[in-house]
């Protein structure tokens, strides 16, 4: 991914998705402070995503699903305050889901199925009360269901499948769960 791109700084919507591109994310994507959508998902993309991307407050919109990324959400990602969509599925991200994805409260859609995600989930997603659809299944985490998340009453579509240490009760009393191969519902051990 070329880093000249970020000479571009009037530019408002990227889109190099389905281009087999590959490298990594550079940080001068943060120079792009109008972008509201950064669209290059199925690629071939490597690499961390830069916390940088951090300072792109106007951004709407995060597509970078069915790459190869790695390593740790940042808690920057938090500072993505415009952002409603953030899809993030189908790439090797690790470590935990950092509180600071609470603050996004425009937030209608997070998709980060299928990485290795573990840990527990932060009571911070309560404050997420414009969610309608949160795409956590196919990961490794544990622990107890926040009742925070009964707060998102906006909520459509919860899909928790396959975290096998996940358990409590499930909060969420509306739209579609799914909670196949886990432990939700019975006691946390």
């Amino acid at each position: 991914v070329p880093t000249e791109l970020g000479l571009l700084t009037s530019m408002t919507h990227l889109a190099l998705h389905d281009n087999h591109i590959t490298g990594t994310l550079p940080t001068e994507l943060s120079l792009l402070t109008l972008l509201r959508h950064l669209d290059m998902f199925d690629n071939q993309i490597t690499g961390t995503l830069p916390t940088e991307l951090g300072h792109l407050t106007l951004m709407t919109g995060l597509h970078l699903l069915r790459n190869q990324l790695t390593g740790t959400l940042a808690p920057e990602l938090g500072d993505l305050v415009s952002l409603t969509e953030m899809e993030l599925h189908y790439n090797q991200l690790s470590g935990t889901l950092p509180p600071e994805l609470g603050r996004l409260t425009s937030m209608t859609s997070l998709n980060l199925q299928s990485n290795i995600l573990n840990g527990t989930l932060p009571a911070d997603l309560g404050g997420l009360t414009s969610m309608r659809e949160l795409e956590l299944y196919n990961n490794q985490l544990t622990g107890m269901l926040p009742t925070q998340l009964g707060r998102l009453t906006s909520m459509t579509r919860l899909s928790l499948n396959n975290n096998l240490g996940l358990c409590g009760t499930n909060p969420v009393t509306w739209g579609d769960v799914y909670t196949t191969g886990t432990s939700v519902g019975s006691a946390c051990p």
